[in-house]
């Protein structure tokens, strides 16, 4: 991660507000290449799969004056977990258990240092402290340090001694924790899942404090004004969703789009409650946008495919328009690939072959693209291709056009 990106990543985590302008929104044509501002997607959790090595574990007691239970692992790492005085009513016994892989993080590799931590779901009255010592060196600023509970629910960041040069994950409770490695793209993800998580919490908050105190002005107990119901959430949804998924953004493009979401939705809401003129817009909105905007527009394309042509279901992932990528054809001969070969972004060459019962199919041709104003497009390819059989052979050609969805979600080198 370069020292601008750590900054950035750094800024958000303590909630450090980006100082920009203006912006009016609304009262701009949205240009062809901005993001389309959808409101109604819901905010998702991670859960990973964990593996653990139960021929690598340590078990002791803590008791209500305190203790500590130590796993040193085959790597030379080393887990120690300190549990202060108080922090339990009665003698718990701890078992440490390492982990061989964490399948499904945002992480660099699925093999990153952690232990499991039982009971799980054991809750502490104080903060406990796992410090983790690694065998091999990690730069920090390649250092993510996770937490997790259960088996593998709710994949998070976890907390950590800020000032401490070795790695202290502060506790309260268990199940899991460990460091793994991660660039830009990995930070990013971690910051577009602590942004997932309070969006919806956010919301619901708002949701009971206002149904609140409607019950309250209808008995006549309520003296708030709606700005002054509304005004904390929004700060906390600024700070704790769209700075975090702006930083996301600028470290990660794909995630441009949430991040103009979430700006538009803070933006709009401002103005319908009154804390933002409707004329003027917020401070700092146009800025944002525009960058934003700018982010997304030099950001690689990603598209699924997903349609149907003289019988057959084509399915596919495209990472980049101007590199090769694969459509898969579903039909009655069978299942085959479709190679698709760029020569610019929007036109190239595709070939496919299938062999079965006897018989192979081998061809290709061009193909085209068409992206329209709001994102989503088309793939028209011409099949000509020669069908060779045991008692002689056939040509043919056949031109399919297939739709593609705009998909930055998924996860392209």
């Amino acid at each position: 991660m370069s020292k601008a990106n750590l900054v950035i990543v750094a800024l958000i985590l303590i909630g450090v507000s980006i100082g920009c302008k203006s912006f009016l929104p609304g009262k701009e044509t949205a240009k062809s290449n901005d993001p389309a501002i959808d409101f109604t997607t819901a905010a998702n959790g991670l859960d990973v799969k964990v593996q653990v090595d139960k021929n690598q574990t340590a078990s002791g007691k803590v008791s209500p004056g305190g203790g500590s239970v130590s796993l040193p692992t085959a790597d030379g790492s080393k887990f120690t977990l300190d549990v202060p005085a108080n922090a339990v009513d009665s003698e718990t016994t701890i078992t440490m258990t390492a982990v061989k892989s964490v399948e499904g993080a945002p992480l660099d590799s699925t093999t990153p240092t952690a232990v499991q931590l039982e009971p799980s779901g054991l809750r502490f009255k104080e903060i406990a402290t796992l410090t983790i010592t690694l065998a091999k060196e990690i730069p920090i600023e390649k250092q993510i340090i996770f937490g997790y509970e259960g088996n593998g629910k709710d994949y998070h960041l976890a907390p950590v001694d800020p000032s401490s040069k070795e790695i202290k994950v502060k506790l309260m409770g268990f199940s899991g924790a460990g460091v793994g490695i991660g660039g830009d793209t990995a930070w990013a993800a971690h910051l577009m899942i602590e942004a997932n998580g309070a969006k919806p919490r956010l919301l619901q908050k708002i949701a009971e404090v206002t149904q609140t105190e409607r019950r309250a002005a209808e008995e006549g107990t309520s003296s708030k004004s709606t700005q002054e119901i509304f005004k904390p959430f929004l700060d906390a949804f600024y700070e704790q969703v769209v700075l975090k998924e702006i930083a996301a953004a600028e470290l990660d493009c794909k995630h441009a789009q949430a991040a103009a979401n979430d700006l538009h939705f803070h933006e709009r809401y401002l103005q319908l409650v009154g804390l933002a003129d409707s004329a003027t817009g917020s401070p700092g909105f146009k800025e944002k946008g525009r960058r934003l905007a700018e982010i997304y527009n030099k950001c690689k394309k990603s598209y699924r495919v997903n349609g149907q042509s003289a019988g057959a279901s084509f399915t596919g992932e495209i990472c980049s328009l101007d590199k090769p990528f694969t459509i898969n054809v579903e039909s009655i001969t069978g299942n085959w690939p479709m190679e698709f070969t760029p020569s610019d972004e929007l036109s190239g060459q595709m070939t496919g072959t299938i062999s079965s019962s006897g018989c192979t199919q081998s061809g290709g041709g061009p193909y085209t693209i068409s992206i329209g104003e709001d994102g989503s497009g088309t793939i028209t390819f011409t099949y000509n291709s020669t069908a060779t059989c045991p008692g002689g052979s056939t040509t043919r050609s056949k031109t399919s056009t297939l739709p593609l969805r705009p998909a930055p979600e998924l996860s392209c080198p």
